[in-house]
């Protein structure tokens, strides 16, 4: 019987040894390095849309006053419609006042801290509810008698005001405690419940009095809205640019792609040790034939 050949398909030339085990590595590392860069562009995409809706904001936030939305648009606006955006309207104020807890951090006016927007149920002269952020309370200042002259003003009232979103209570949020008077959130529609009002004919927004309401010293403490964006997008995407690029160079500097004959001997990989006495004594040879041309 012919005795078998035993084919050795793997090549018997180092270097192309070496090319061959690249080939699988190399592909995966291109794999990885495309989806970084694809994480890294979907952040500039996202910073460059955070950008205009700052800009938006700002731009609306500086803008003349405008009748707001009633109940015939609020079915087909998104928040986006009309966040920030800022409104002038008249009306008047009913009684009561709900307390929903915050804490100032950078007040504009005397108070900050923790404490409590004061929230009022208003009726426009087109006969639907808003509800109105009328400002801020210091936590010792809660309760309507220890703030004297704090009650809305009666008769028609004319706002200036800025439009903000419903905030509906997320899993982690309280529950409130109507019994104290006590709220986390301005959900008009839980509100609206707290009054008896119709809640089809009560916006799904607040609207928060700006700073031309303010009376020195005086409680609630109008112009506080919170304008805050969180903006971090730049940051990622020059993390992942910086993860692809650590990649490739981790990759260049591998035992398997580093310099030629240092990580095999005899088609048997030399030991990490061997490697690097390898490659110290090529820096060496290089620098002393490097050397020798130039003496």
């Amino acid at each position: 019987m012919a005795k078998k050949t035993k084919i050795d398909r793997w090549p018997k030339d180092p270097a192309a040894r070496a090319a061959r085990a690249l080939v699988i590595p190399g592909i995966l590392v291109l794999i990885v390095f495309v989806v970084l860069l694809t994480l890294g562009n979907w952040q500039m995409r996202r910073l460059a849309w955070k950008e205009a809706l700052i800009a938006r904001v700002d731009a609306r936030l500086d803008a003349a006053a405008v009748p707001p939305p009633g109940p015939e648009r609020w079915a087909g606006q998104t928040v986006e419609d009309i966040d920030y955006l800022r409104v002038g309207f008249s009306g008047h104020y009913l009684p009561g006042e709900l307390h929903v807890y915050t804490a100032l951090a950078n007040p504009r006016g005397a108070y900050g801290g923790p404490g409590y927007w004061i929230v009022s149920p208003f009726q426009t002269e087109a006969g639907w509810f808003v509800f109105v952020n009328r400002g801020f309370v210091p936590d010792a200042r809660k309760e309507p008698a220890s703030r004297p002259g704090s009650a809305a003003p009666e008769g028609t009232v004319e706002i200036d005001g800025t439009i903000r979103r419903a905030e509906p209570a997320q899993t982690f949020t309280p529950d409130a405690e109507p019994e104290k008077n006590v709220w986390f959130v301005r959900d008009p529609s839980e509100m609206a419940m707290a009054f008896g009002l119709d809640a089809a004919r009560v916006a799904p927004f607040t609207v928060d009095l700006r700073a031309s309401h303010a009376s020195e010293g005086a409680l609630p403490q109008p112009g506080e809205t919170m304008v805050r964006f969180n903006n971090p997008h730049l940051g990622y995407a020059l993390t992942w640019y910086g993860v692809a690029i650590a990649l490739l160079g981790v990759f260049g500097s591998s035992p398997t792609t580093g310099p030629s004959g240092c990580t095999k001997q005899n088609g048997d990989r030399r030991s990490p040790s061997a490697v690097m006495d390898c490659r110290i004594a090529q820096t060496s040879a290089s620098s002393a034939a490097a050397e020798d041309a130039t003496a």
